[in-house]
C-alpha cells in the first residue's frame, strides 16, 4: 500500500475519538492486519493444499501394507502394540505411517479452523 493510502488511513483513525487515545503501535497493528490478512489466508490455503496432499500420499502407502498383509489398520495397530507382530521393519513403518497421518489430519484440522 503507498504511503499517501497509510497515511490516509491513519488520518481517519485518528478523527475517531474512541481510537484517538490508542498507541500508535496499536493503530499500526490494525493497519497492518488489513494489508497482511490475505497473504495469510494464501498461505494457509496453500498449507491445506500441501497438507491434503501428503495425507492422500499417507494413505496409499497405508493400504499397501493393509493389502500387502490382508489385514486393515485398525487390527494391526492392536496386534502391533500387543507384541503380536514382533519387530518386523514394516510393521515400524506401517505404525509411523498411521501416526503420522494423525499429525497430518491433526494439523489439516487447525488449519482449516482458522479460515
Amino acid at each position: 500500500m503507498p504511503a499517501v493510502l497509510l497515511s490516509d488511513k491513519l488520518n481517519r483513525t485518528f478523527q475517531n475519538s474512541y481510537i484517538e487515545s490508542a498507541p500508535l503501535s496499536i493503530l499500526m497493528s490494525v493497519i497492518a492486519s488489513e494489508e497482511v490478512d490475505p497473504i495469510i489466508r494464501r498461505s494457509l490455503q496453500r498449507e491445506i493444499g500441501l497438507l491434503e496432499m501428503k495425507k492422500r500420499l499417507t494413505d496409499a502407502e497405508i493400504k499397501d501394507f493393509e493389502r500387502k498383509y490382508g489385514m486393515d489398520s485398525n487390527e494391526f495397530l492392536r496386534a502391533f502394540e500387543d507384541g503380536e507382530l514382533g519387530d518386523a521393519q514394516d510393521c515400524f513403518e506401517w505404525w509411523g505411517l498411521l501416526r503420522g497421518r494423525t499429525a497430518i489430519e491433526d494439523e489439516l484440522r487447525k488449519a482449516k479452523m482458522v479460515l
